[in-house]
């Protein structure tokens, strides 16, 4: 999994979790802890994915609380990718 495919994948679960809803943050980050686990498993992430992917998985409480700031809108292309490049520097600073 790339680093940009990871960041993609997790802003869709960012997109979908209900932060009121400790059911679905609950499902989002099992998704999230086992996409992780696949990943190191598999050896198919790079090392900078794999560091973002641990890291997303460590702060996770934290994206979530924030989440209004990475979630994605349909149609939105432009606003996703800035999103999403956001996203990436809280988790790898300099990315």
């Amino acid at each position: 999994m790339s680093l940009n495919g990871f960041l993609t994948y997790l802003q869709q679960l960012i997109t979908m979790v209900d932060d009121a809803d400790p059911r679905s943050v609950g499902y989002a980050r099992a998704a999230l802890k086992n996409t992780v686990e696949l990943a190191r498993l598999s050896g198919k992430a790079g090392g900078p994915a794999m560091r973002v992917m641990v890291r997303a998985l460590d702060q996770f409480d934290d994206i979530i609380r924030v989440r209004n700031q990475f979630a994605g809108e349909p149609g939105e292309f432009q606003e996703n990718e800035r999103k999403r490049r956001r996203l990436c520097a809280m988790l790898q600073p300099g990315c």
